[in-house]
């Protein structure tokens, strides 16, 4: 009862419970609170770039509405000039290509003066001078838009639409592509469906598994928590989308693995019960004073143990003390050191591969999004200036379309070797997706930023890739839009891209092979270089 074995296994029981509290208390209160923390920072992240996604479908639908709208033909057919308009432009094959679901020229008081649309759920393709017939099954969608134009500004405008069913709309005026003193002839509105293909090509780009349903009336409905934990393996994310009519909303639904968490919790778990493991071992195999033999090295290899998960990067060197002995504690080290070394080796290689887009191995888009932010935040602090190049493979879908997609790959692959090559160390080079490449620049100039999107431009230029069907030029050439962010006025990521993509999209309009450029001067005023 008073031996010191006796004394020296109750110690040890009593070392065992208070070890065990100690874990439960880091556990519940540090451990998994911090867990939570950071998986609500990737859900932030998942989201938000799924609202980059059907953003970026929504501007890109702006832009083309607004194409469409401006071509001279188009003005021509609401003046009553080209009544072979709609034959020549429009077929139910344009309309799967372009993913459209609707188009209707309205004139400027709303009524209809042409209307086209493909369901792609019955495969039927309707056009008609009215929401009537054959085109009936417009009429609700149609409804919403005329409703909405008649309290439009003479401008561009994109929106969602709630019912009667979820879908993205732009509706434009129909001016004259040299507009003057042209007034608009009417409204073009295009929809595009946000369903099953829309789905699938979001999940594409962004790996998420997303869904939309209607919120008819928010106001009477309690709206749910951003984020549902709805089991161990999967969690849902919900945001609220303002969509028309009224004040109708989209809810936006994305259901996300919790690989993180629940390889972290997994993996202290497998801490806390190894930590347990070798304390009964203790108690079981140590009976007597051997606390300099086994008690020490024991206690210093769990201490690194917690230390290693408690930080953010681990060490791959265990103490040398552990290392070099020659019993079973000294294997043990090794072979954990060992393990160290090779869970440390995969994460290493898992974050590379992460960052590297599968066909050019450029950098990808997320990788760009950290950077760009880093690089902003970096110069805010330091008061230098960040410059982004946009850049767009000319008539890249008829090369495509006329080599085929292997080619295709190829030629993107050629032209990102080339770009980086050109960019060195300059900055990095990411490609954003299809034919799109995106600089960034640190610490650069003005001047340096131009410099270097014309050497891009040039440097591409100079693979001689042929390209027939391409009206610029025989070969393969690019379109560059570039903006840069300055110390005195300095811009946020969203708004440093939209500056560079409004550039690429003049640099477009003025006839491409060419480099367009905006600044954000002092004041917010945008000014053309």
């Amino acid at each position: 009862m008073h031996s010191l074995r006796f004394r020296f296994l109750l110690s040890l029981v009593l070392v065992a419970g208070l070890a065990l509290l100690a874990l439960w208390s880091i556990a519940h209160f540090l451990v998994y609170p911090s867990l939570l923390s950071r998986e609500d920072d990737y859900v932030a992240k998942e989201m938000g770039r799924v609202e980059s996604a059907w953003q970026s479908d929504l501007k890109k639908l702006g832009a083309e509405t607004r194409d469409w709208a401006s071509w001279d033909d188009a003005y021509d057919f609401m003046r009553g000039n080209t009544p072979e308009f709609v034959e020549k432009s429009f077929s139910q094959e344009m309309f799967h290509d372009m993913n459209y679901m609707m188009m209707i020229f309205m004139r400027m008081d709303g009524s209809p003066a042409w209307m086209a649309g493909y369901d792609r759920s019955t495969d039927q393709y309707s056009t008609c001078s009215s929401a009537a017939d054959s085109c009936r099954w417009m009429s609700p969608i149609f409804s919403v838009v005329q409703d909405h134009v008649r309290h439009q500004r003479p401008e561009l405008d994109k929106w969602l639409l709630s019912v009667p069913a979820p879908a993205m709309i732009a509706t434009s005026p129909i001016v004259p592509t040299e507009r003057g003193d042209a007034p608009p002839l009417g409204w073009l509105a295009v929809v595009r469906s946000m369903d099953r293909a829309w789905f699938e090509s979001t999940r594409d780009q962004t790996g998420v598994d997303i869904s939309i349903e209607p919120i008819l009336h928010p106001d009477l409905i309690v709206k749910p928590p951003p984020i549902i934990r709805i089991s161990d393996d999967q969690l849902l994310a919900i945001r609220w989308l303002d969509a028309a009519p009224g004040d109708n909303k989209l809810s936006l639904q994305a259901t996300l693995p919790r690989r993180e968490f629940v390889a972290n919790a997994a993996s202290f778990n497998f801490a806390m019960l190894w930590t347990i493991g070798v304390l009964l071992t203790v108690v079981i195999v140590i009976l007597g004073l051997l606390e300099l033999i086994i008690l020490t090295p024991t206690r210093r290899l769990a201490h690194f143990t917690r230390e290693q998960r408690r930080e953010e990067s681990f060490s791959d060197s265990l103490p040398v003390s552990l290392i070099a002995r020659r019993d079973e504690l000294g294997s043990l080290a090794r072979e954990f050191q060992h393990l160290l070394m090779h869970q440390k080796a995969r994460t290493d290689s898992l974050e590379q591969l992460s960052h590297r887009d599968h066909l050019t191995g450029l950098l990808n888009r997320r990788y760009l999004d950290e950077y760009l932010v880093q690089s902003l935040t970096q110069a805010n602090q330091n008061h230098h200036a960040v410059g982004l190049i946009i850049i767009d493979i000319d008539y890249f879908k008829a090369y495509n379309d006329h080599y085929g997609h292997p080619e295709g790959d190829h030629c993107l692959t050629r032209v990102a070797r080339i770009l980086d090559r050109v960019v060195d160390d300059q900055g990095i080079v990411a490609r954003a997706g299809g034919e799109e490449f995106i600089v960034v620049l640190p610490d650069v100039t003005r001047k340096r930023t131009w410099r270097m999107a014309e050497q891009l431009r040039l440097a591409v230029a100079g693979l001689a890739l042929q390209h027939e069907p391409s009206p610029v030029a025989d070969h393969v050439t690019i379109s560059a839009g570039m903006a840069i962010s300055l110390p005195q006025a300095p811009c946020q990521p969203a708004e440093l891209m939209r500056l560079a993509d409004e550039s690429l999209y003049r640099a477009k309009q003025a006839g491409r092979n060419q480099v367009g450029a905006r600044i954000r001067e002092p004041w917010y005023q945008s000014q053309t270089l």
